[in-house]
């Protein structure tokens, strides 16, 4: 092989490879020239930005890390600054959180020995430190230095520390319950991303930060939006490894929703291998379990559970609902009475509600289940969350059924059905199917109940709800199954032709017995004489 010139047309050709998306072919290219000639901190640097791009967490790790002391011999400390940032933010992003702090450090302290507060690496140190602050619950404090930052940010011209700044911004405000304003700073964000106006090293950051907000208020429609938008980004770079670890989790739990669990099933537990040994991959875990629930898998839905919980996460509603299925009603109860009556969010208390409600009813315990599902509805009209006022919504419709209420039932089914269709949410959609398809039944429309029943077998087929499936009633009763074995023998006999007489005679009765079978034939069928029971029983399959 001919020994690449090593130098500035190296490194002009690695940036039009990084220019062009084309990230593998930048990093071997660089790569190749280090082996020959060690390169200095600029070309380190692009190599290490590169690699994180591809997804290659080590490599970039090294070269950020030679990078930083090239630029230390080379006596340019801010370069040196902005590296340990770089390595600060790559080793956290990887779950490496020893390594991501002392990093930090190394970059505080370049600031404070060469007063470079006020410069571009400064910006970065500010969006560092206000993460920090807010990972410690200093919310205020976090605020007001994230704010700093981002001003510091674009009056040096870095608009990734700027968005990494609006990051603990908008989590900031959501902590002081400033939802609204917490959502238009992450759309900021998203869109500034969206748009090519930040680096791509920042776009896993963003997109996971950003759908973690959204998914912790249950925004599914902003979350999805943001997560298509940034699909046809991605699509666009196809060397990109933009997903990792958490992200993949939020994935997986949009997945889950949207009805696509196969894909759901591959991004948990592509989540939960890539996060091994960090505290997320509690998170990881339990999405699995969920997937695993709805598919009908009882055992490894259990033993993710049980990874959760081991992991320190909370692997509730999900193993709850499980219990519930299993006819483990009761100990669902506890544990989510217990639950409930702990701190927590408003949006965390809604969906443990909504899990309650479900578990009463198991128990045929309506009173109890109709307080909580007087409790959810006061919540979910607080919050501006339309997949937890759909839950309160069919929540109730549920107790209403249960009370012996099936016409007023319906209609709140009605409204939560039509509220999960315009969220796309097919499998929630097919059990507020299967509970209007009981109020129909109770009300004696057994053929409405019948297309409710059939359209949500369907959709429990097509998504691999194997107990779902299982648990959808069968067709309405037939008026035939309404009559005794003996009163479909004269059914019979009545058709074949047969007299009074000539079925007492064939079923060894007295005249009177099968006159009394008649009259109760006619009544049941709602049919006025033997040549309308002749006519039913060769309708309905009897001969």
């Amino acid at each position: 092989m001919a020994r690449l010139e090593v130098g500035d047309r190296v490194l002009d050709e690695a940036r039009e490879l990084f220019a062009a998306f084309r990230w593998r072919d930048c990093v071997a290219l660089l790569a190749e020239a280090d082996a020959q000639t060690p390169l200095d901190g600029t070309g380190l640097a692009l190599l290490g930005e590169a690699a994180y791009l591809i997804g290659a967490d080590e490599q970039a790790v090294n070269a950020i890390s030679r990078a930083y002391q090239s630029f230390l011999r080379a006596g340019d400390f801010a370069a040196a600054a902005r590296a340990a940032v770089s390595n600060c933010f790559a080793l956290e992003n990887a779950g490496e959180l020893v390594r991501s702090r002392a990093w930090g450090a190394r970059a505080e302290r370049l600031l404070e020995e060469h007063d470079l507060g006020g410069s571009a690496a400064g910006a970065w140190l500010l969006s560092r430190r206000s993460h920090e602050l807010l990972d410690e619950q200093r919310v205020e404090e976090a605020l007001a230095v994230a704010r700093e930052g981002e001003r510091l940010s674009l009056a040096t011209g870095e608009p990734d520390a700027a968005a990494l700044s609006r990051l603990t911004i908008g989590f900031a405000l959501l902590f002081r319950g400033e939802r609204a304003a917490s959502i238009r700073v992450f759309d900021e964000v998203m869109l500034s991303v969206s748009s090519d106006e930040t680096s791509p090293a920042v776009v896993g950051i963003c997109y996971c930060v950003s759908v973690a907000a959204c998914v912790q208020q249950r925004d599914v429609v902003r979350a999805r939006s943001w997560t298509a938008t940034l699909d046809r980004w991605v699509a666009a770079r196809p060397d990109l490894v933009a997903y990792r670890g958490a992200c993949l989790v939020h994935r997986a739990q949009l997945s889950s929703l949207g009805g696509d669990w196969p894909a759901a099933l591959a991004d948990a537990s592509s989540a939960l291998d890539l996060l091994a040994g960090t505290p997320a991959a509690g998170s990881a875990a339990y999405q699995l379990g969920e997937v695993h629930r709805l598919m009908g898998h009882d055992h490894e839905a259990e033993d993710a559970y049980r990874r959760a919980n081991a992991l320190g996460v909370q692997p509730e509603p999900g193993l709850s609902r499980l219990r519930v299925a299993q006819g483990r009603a009761e100990a669902a109860c506890r544990t989510l009475r217990r639950l409930c009556d702990e701190p927590r969010p408003p949006e965390d208390r809604a969906e443990l509600l909504a899990a309650r409600v479900e578990a009463e009813l198991a128990l045929d315990d309506v009173a109890a289940a109709t307080a909580t599902a007087g409790e959810l509805r006061a919540i979910t009209d607080g919050l501006a969350a339309p997949l937890l006022s759909a839950l309160a919504v069919q929540s109730e419709g549920a107790v209403l059924l249960a009370a012996g209420r099936p016409g007023d039932a319906l209609g709140v089914l009605r409204e939560a059905q039509q509220r999960w269709t315009e969220l796309d949410l097919p499998h929630a959609c097919a059990q507020a199917r299967v509970l209007a398809g009981r109020c129909l039944r109770e009300l004696g429309d057994p053929e409405s109940a019948d297309l409710e029943f059939e359209a949500a077998r369907e959709c429990f087929e097509r998504l691999g709800a194997a107990r779902d499936l299982a648990a959808v009633d069968g067709p309405s009763p037939a008026p035939s199954s309404a009559l005794t074995a003996r009163e479909v023998e004269v059914v019979r006999l009545v058709a074949a032709g047969h007299t009074n007489r000539a079925i007492a005679n064939e079923l060894s009765l007295s005249e009177k017995t099968v006159a009394r079978h008649l009259a109760n034939i006619y009544a049941k069928l709602d049919i006025p004489s033997r040549a309308a029971a002749t006519a039913y029983a060769y309708d309905h399959g009897l001969m």
